[in-house]
């Protein structure tokens, strides 16, 4: 008899384990709160714009690539445009000092160097670090709880062209690293603008040669566009997705998990339990804090976050002339609760001629912004709520057309998204969109699939192997399945 498996939550992790659930012989239903896939992996239409709330670079658009293999398990990319930049970013500050992050990894070599020839010994370390982990794979064909005792030399093995690698800078932050490793204040403040700089080194090394090997794009159309590809595969392979039902219970009985109660009262029943929702929303919501680990308590308790606000302009002129990517340095930093952004991160979509109409451009804003911020005053009134999303609006729309003068009385559409419309839309834990920031001091962190004491169920999505991105977000979903396929003793099949 088929088993029946219910998945919560369509976002990538939940459309990747529905595709391979599906392709596995099983019974599949989808249950999604919104009326769209994607979860945070989305974009949204205002007056002929789209706003993409997501995907800045996405690992594996390379054909062939490790990670470009696996999205094509689940999405046909083979039919998708990707957009690589020859500049990631370009950070302006004082006196129009400005630096380039080429994608490049030897023109950003030769870019540096020239900038700050004092750390020219630094600068090749980091670089050529990162070409060592361009040629490089990952260990990732099976999860870490199908592993055969044998299966960890060959791990090793296959390995050991990083491992020197991964001892230098796996377990010391960007912030620590340049901060020990570079002379140039200047050079340091730049190349700690790609990422958080709470991250491992090795976050930032990944990036860089992800982009040297143009296997980090956008993908034509947005993030929005690039989940519906994963949708149509997962419903041509004969899944269900139920929109608009929200799941307000996982239903348990003897300590398994039976089935979903939905907010309109609706009960249905699966062999299986698959939550791709928020980690928190699910433990201490949907289960009601039964079957929690002290590990998950400790945390959420313990763990920083961080979030952003975006504010989407939708402009009556051509940025096509202009940086894709820039950090641009403000005169007056602008704070949000407890972050203080002494940078403005500004991507232009004018690249992707589908996300505006001819001639027009989209422009975003990306501020970094606690949820505690926003929260009082979304919960005071819709007033009060509004006029600080105007307020922030206002100053960085000053800050653009002061920017980019062509811009200056052409701004057509405004919108804003803070920690609270993720938390609204997707159910995330205060807005945190790439979970927790995980010490790097802590070594490799990950939070068991399945939870103590409650069988039939499993947990997928970022929160269990953070920083996972959309890339191991969908790897999880991969991996649940996996982990099914060997339990009911049958071979797992990709394609």
């Amino acid at each position: 008899m088929t088993k029946k498996i219910l998945i919560i939550g369509a976002g990538i992790a939940g459309l990747s384990a529905g595709v391979h659930a599906c392709r596995n012989g099983y019974d599949v239903e989808i249950y999604e709160q919104h009326n769209l896939p994607g979860g945070l992996c989305t974009a949204w239409k205002r007056k002929g714009f789209t706003f993409d709330g997501c995907i800045h670079w996405l690992v594996g658009t390379k054909k062939g690539s490790q990670f470009n293999r696996l999205w094509s398990e689940i999405c046909d990319m083979g039919s998708m445009t990707f957009y690589d930049r020859e500049i990631f970013m370009s950070i302006e500050g004082d006196d129009d000092n400005k630096i380039n992050i080429y994608s490049d990894l030897d023109r950003l070599e030769a870019h540096l160097i020239e900038k700050a020839p004092a750390d020219g010994a630094a600068i090749k370390k980091m670089t050529g670090a990162a070409k060592e982990l361009s040629k490089t794979e990952y260990p990732l064909e099976k999860p870490e709880e199908l592993y055969k005792f044998w299966d960890m030399p060959l791990m090793l093995i296959k390995m050991l062209p990083m491992l020197k690698i991964m001892g230098q800078f796996s377990r010391v932050s960007i912030r620590d690293y340049l901060g020990e490793h570079f002379t140039s204040s200047y050079l340091k403040e730049a190349l700690g603008l790609v990422m958080p700089t709470g991250y491992s080194m090795v976050g930032l090394l990944s990036t860089l040669a992800s982009l040297h090997i143009k296997d980090a794009g956008f993908p034509g159309g947005g993030s929005l566009e690039f989940a519906r590809a994963i949708e149509k595969q997962f419903l041509d392979l004969g899944g269900k997705i139920n929109y608009s039902a929200k799941v307000v219970e996982i239903t348990t009985e003897s300590n398994r998990a039976a089935g979903l109660l939905l907010e309109d009262g609706t009960k249905v029943f699966g062999d299986l339990v698959i939550s791709a929702a928020d980690l928190y929303s699910t433990v201490y919501g949907l289960l009601k804090g039964r079957y929690r680990s002290a590990k998950i308590d400790e945390s959420f308790a313990h763990l920083p976050l961080y979030s952003s606000a975006q504010v989407s302009l939708g402009l009556d002129c051509d940025l096509s002339e202009e940086p894709e990517g820039l950090a641009l340095k403000l005169d007056q930093p602008i704070t949000l609760g407890n972050e203080h952004n002494r940078y403005i991160y500004l991507n232009n979509y004018a690249f992707d001629p589908s996300l505006a109409p001819n001639g027009k451009s989209v422009l975003a804003a990306t501020l970094y912004s606690s949820y505690e911020h926003w929260q009082p005053a979304a919960e005071e009134s819709e007033k009060r709520y509004r006029e600080k999303k105007e307020s922030l609006a206002n100053r960085v729309i000053e800050i653009v057309e002061q920017r980019f003068p062509a811009a200056k009385g052409k701004i057509e559409v405004v919108d804003v998204a803070t920690p609270v419309t993720y938390t609204r839309y997707t159910g995330v834990y205060k807005g945190a969109y790439m979970s927790w920031i995980i010490p790097p001091e802590a070594g490799r962190f990950s939070i068991p699939k399945q939870l103590p004491g409650l069988d039939n169920f499993y947990q997928v999505g970022q929160w269990v192997a953070p920083p996972a991105g959309l890339p191991g977000s969908m790897l999880t979903g991969r991996q649940v399945v996996q982990v099914i396929c060997s339990k009911d003793k049958k071979p797992f099949s990709t394609g």
